[in-house]
């Protein structure tokens, strides 16, 4: 019985998403020391912000959300990945003014 329990618990843990570290870099400093965006507490120091995703890579997409509370973005990464300057040019188009 034990190992059963142990076996259910081993495979809904793999069943989970997981989620990763993000880290967001603005143009200008972020008045607030947390930020809510895309259901996500993001914690501010300066212009560097960080909060976790159910997410593998970052995407434009999210960026945007981001974008349309903070202002410009100046880089959105993981620790496998992060947008393309391009990407964040289009990011951009959502930014708060």
């Amino acid at each position: 019985m034990l190992r059963s329990a142990i076996a259910a618990l081993a495979f809904a843990g793999l069943a989970l998403p997981a989620f990763a570290s993000y880290t967001f870099e603005t143009a200008e400093p972020v008045s607030q020391k947390r930020v809510i965006a895309e259901s996500v507490v993001w914690t501010c120091d300066g212009s560097v912000c960080t909060g976790d995703l159910k997410r593998k890579a970052p995407t434009v997409r999210v960026c945007k959300k981001i974008a349309k509370e903070v202002g410009a973005v100046t880089a959105f990464r993981n620790t496998s990945a992060e947008l393309t300057a391009e990407e964040l040019a289009e990011c951009n188009t959502a930014a708060k003014k």
